[in-house]
């Protein structure tokens, strides 16, 4: 402690700047660490609490997926043993039309029974509308609204609201507003209560219940009451606590959440080698302090303490701040992730707090500290081993030794052996992720040589470009392989990232583009919302004649989808006339015959899966699939497999017939239209408004808007890629900055003859110039060669894990080209403070030196 006080403080006092920027290299890494699960479980805890403070005293709840089931089910549920109150309950999103407030979640409940689960305090209104149910429910237009809600938008009782609905717009009146409460917070505020029946006419429900949630008698416990409903209802339905839905919004965010441990990792290894290259600053810095210190009587052990207790102070200083910058983006980031969920999945969800757990945060405090400590460790070792002879001797530690050179290529070779092996099993996921790890463990140990070689490699067109800077930047960065390395190392590591997930998203645009241009062939869809994941509304089956009346339209295909739950996983269940897609649509198989299985599915003889949902589940052509549904379970042969990107979990494709026999369901939330040849798409597409205008809600897309949608919800998807750019970005920066800093520090003498001899500032200034778009040139030539090898492994992951998607191997050569300046452009920037400071630097302190 006393070293660190009389030796280390003064240090830092006198180099805040360099203090500052190794305290940036952990800032960055535990910022992205705690930005994104932070905000990853911002977006959970936002699904969750919704839930929970919807659920009120809810025990149990019955769902059946998101298809609903007949209300013949409630009297089953009523009826059993173990319930005391059971009540049925229809919860949707709905438009307000009022600019900046968005969605309203709708909340349809029997009011003659749902107030024993639910409190709804009332500020104010008709006390006597709401306390009798009967008088509510004999005004269809009824509507109760949250205290925040009513004011941000200056309602009050007896108001008017316009909602969209199934029908259109339609205005409601406001009976009741409640006091704030629990459930009044439920979706930041943005809730109503109406009448179930209401609600079932306003989303064209037909006579079906979303759920049912329901309290056990006293006495009984919940697991009785789980395994009394379950035997009642049948495997068509799910049994479980408010809590359960949470648990599948979690497995829906699956694919994001995988890419967050990824980019985390990645977040903690650069800022590992950042922080590596500061403390390697400290020891080239100060080894005639060191020296002075050994030569006094300190201890190696003493040496190797203080500098590890410096990077567990610096490291604990930049954990913190790591930690409340993490917690800052983690916001922005929620909020793209949500609006995200909503494009891609049509969930009701609103995260407007950020969620931070102690844990995460405690635990993102200890990795920060202890990455810090152990990236010191290599600097702190090689200032306790030296002598003080040594110690007063210009950057002999920057060489890396014969015997070192040898040994990292014999270790890479082995453990790079090992991983080759790994991936050739092609058997558990944990040797797979083994042999991932050995990869970039064998790139971080080839780094040096690496880096050492390329630079002998372009001393020759240096020299030639600049006789006297290019050679001297060249051999800076050939006399110390381990300085420059680290800076690299760091940059290879970050640009390796981008180029995965670039390489990602290029395979996914093209192989979503060849599934669009077929699957997505009809001129027009007709649907329901302006979202077209938004299954809060659904079309009457009687609908589908009457836009095939339309003149010019020349098919119409009814579409049906929605998420069950299968082997415990939310997949999307698509109802179409697969006899009509067959002919129109027809997707080449991965497995099974082309034609046999629309024919056979059609029939109503199979079913045919995606080939993600495929991979995910472990499915195989012909396997019986047993999908349970509300009236028994679906017992077919799997007859196709196909690409299909409807859903990240996985598409399971039925006839129509097939779903209304078991769900008693014939509505639809998708028309398929085809035009007839000749006619002007947009006429028809006026026609179609024409002819539902007044009577039915309808969004007309064309083929392109619709493909544009799609595109428009990958962009976002990938958007991590740009965060990724930023990251390489900030990387090249902090570590080119100190990797010249501890140059011009080791040269100091050299830098001072140069000049001495007549050398002009420009050329001072040339030199550092060039030693750091060498520096950006070797991290540049690495990072693709890693990149292209993590783009392989990261399509693995992809198709393994995360989404069961087959990718094509492409490499992003417009990535790459787009990073090429903006990493020589930053390694530029980040030149410019240490060329002045070398120009400026005392000339006779620079010949004294040494």
């Amino acid at each position: 402690m006393m070293l660190l006080r009389l030796i280390s403080w003064p240090y830092f006092r006198k180099h805040v700047l360099r203090t500052m920027l190794t305290i940036a290299g952990i800032v960055l890494g535990v910022a992205v660490f705690v930005g994104m699960h932070t905000a990853n479980q911002t977006v959970l805890f936002a699904f969750s609490r919704t839930v929970d403070r919807i659920a009120g005293k809810t025990e149990l709840q019955v769902m059946a997926g998101e298809t609903g089931f007949d209300e013949d089910i409630l009297e089953k549920v009523q009826s059993a043993s173990t319930v005391r109150v059971a009540v049925p309950v229809i919860e949707a999103v709905a438009d307000t039309g009022i600019k900046g407030e968005g969605s309203l979640l709708i909340l349809g409940v029997d009011m003659t029974g749902d107030r024993s689960l639910r409190d709804y305090n009332l500020d104010s209104g008709d006390e006597a509308a709401i306390d009798d149910p009967l008088i509510f429910l004999a005004q269809p237009d009824s509507i109760m609204l949250t205290r925040s809600f009513s004011e941000k938008n200056h309602l009050g009782v007896n108001s008017q609201l316009a909602l969209g609905t199934v029908g259109g717009m339609k205005r409601f009146t406001v009976r009741g507003i409640m006091k704030s409460s629990g459930l009044t917070s439920a979706f930041g505020g943005n809730l109503a209560i109406m009448d179930i029946y209401a609600a079932q006419k306003m989303f064209g429900r037909g006579r079906k219940f979303d759920r049912i949630d329901l309290a056990l008698r006293p006495g009984r416990r919940i697991a009785e009451g789980e395994q009394e409903l379950r035997a009642l209802l049948g495997p068509g339905f799910q049994v479980d606590p408010p809590s359960g839905r949470g648990q599948q919004f979690e497995a829906m965010l699956s694919a994001y959440s995988m890419m967050v441990n990824i980019s985390s990792l990645f977040a903690l290894f650069i800022g590992m080698f950042i922080i590596y290259n500061s403390f390697a600053i400290a020891v080239t810095q100060r080894r005639a302090e060191i020296g002075i210190l050994r030569a006094l009587g300190a201890t190696r052990r003493q040496i190797r303490g203080l500098f590890l207790g410096e990077s567990a102070v610096t490291g604990l200083l930049g954990s913190l701040g790591g930690l409340v910058f993490g917690t800052l983006i983690a916001r922005g980031i929620a909020a793209t992730v949500s609006g995200l969920i909503n494009d891609v999945y049509g969930v009701a969800h609103l995260a407007d707090e950020v969620a931070a757990d102690p844990r995460l945060l405690a635990a993102a405090l200890a990795i920060g500290v202890a990455t810090s400590v152990a990236a010191a460790v290599i600097p702190a070792r090689s200032a306790a081993r030296v002598d003080p002879v040594q110690a007063l001797q210009k950057g002999k530690y920057q060489i890396l030794s014969a015997g070192e050179n040898r040994m990292r290529a014999v270790l890479a070779a082995a453990l790079g052996a090992t991983a080759i092996a790994c991936l050739a099993s092609g058997g558990w996921r944990g040797v797979f992720y083994a042999g991932y790890g050995l990869a970039v463990i064998v790139a971080l140990l080839l780094s040096p040589l690496l880096s050492l070689a390329l630079a002998r490699a372009i001393r020759p067109l240096l020299k030639w470009l600049r006789p006297v800077e290019g050679a001297l930047a060249a051999d800076s960065l050939i006399q110390a392989p381990r300085r420059t390395s680290a800076s690299v190392a760091a940059l290879m590591l970050s640009l390796a990232l981008v180029i995965a997930f670039g390489g990602m998203a290029r395979g996914s645009y093209d192989s979503i583009v060849d599934w669009m241009s077929t699957a997505l062939n009809p001129d027009l869809f007709v649907i329901p919302s302006e979202n077209i994941s938004v299954r809060t509304f659904r079309f009457p089956g009687s609908m589908g004649p009457e836009i095939a009346a339309v003149p010019g339209v020349s098919r119409v295909q009814m579409v049906r989808d929605a998420r069950v739950v299968f082997r415990r996983t939310p997949v999307l269940l698509v109802a179409v006339e697969l006899e009509s897609v067959g002919q129109t649509a027809p997707r080449p198989p991965v497995a099974g015959d082309p034609h046999e299985m629309y024919r056979l599915a059609a029939a109503g003889q199979g079913l045919i899966v995606s080939d993600n949902l495929a991979q995910l589940q472990r499915l195989t052509l012909g396997e019986i699939l047993e999908v349970p549904a509300p009236q028994g379970v679906i017992r077919l042969p799997i007859v196709g497999i196909i690409v299909d990107y409807s859903d990240q979990q996985g598409t399971i494709l039925m006839d129509r017939r097939v779903f209304n026999q078991y769900w008693h369901d014939d509505t639809a939330n998708i028309f398929r239209v085809y035009v007839r040849p000749g006619d002007p798409v947009g006429d028809v597409k006026r026609r179609i408004f024409e002819r539902f205008a007044g009577e039915q809600r309808v969004f007309v897309l064309t083929n392109g808007d619709l493909k544009g949608y799609i595109l428009k919800v990958t962009d976002q998807w990938f958007a991590l890629t740009s965060v990724q750019i930023a990251v390489a970005v900030l990387v090249a920066i902090l570590g080119i900055v100190n990797t010249l800093t501890v140059s011009i520090t080791d040269r100091r003498r050299e830098l001072g003859v140069l000049q001495a001899v007549g050398g002009s500032h420009g050329q001072v200034r040339r030199t550092i110039w060039m030693e750091a778009l060498s520096i950006a040139v070797l991290g540049l030539v690495l990072g693709f060669v890693l990149g292209a090898i993590n783009l392989y492994y990261t399509l693995q992951i992809v198709h393994r894990d995360i989404a069961g998607l087959r990718l094509d191997y492409e490499f992003p050569v417009t990535t790459a080209l787009a990073l090429v300046p903006t990493i020589l452009g930053a390694a530029f920037v980040a030149a410019i403070w240490p060329a002045e400071s070398a120009v400026h630097g005392s000339l006779v302190e620079a010949l004294e030196y040494e």
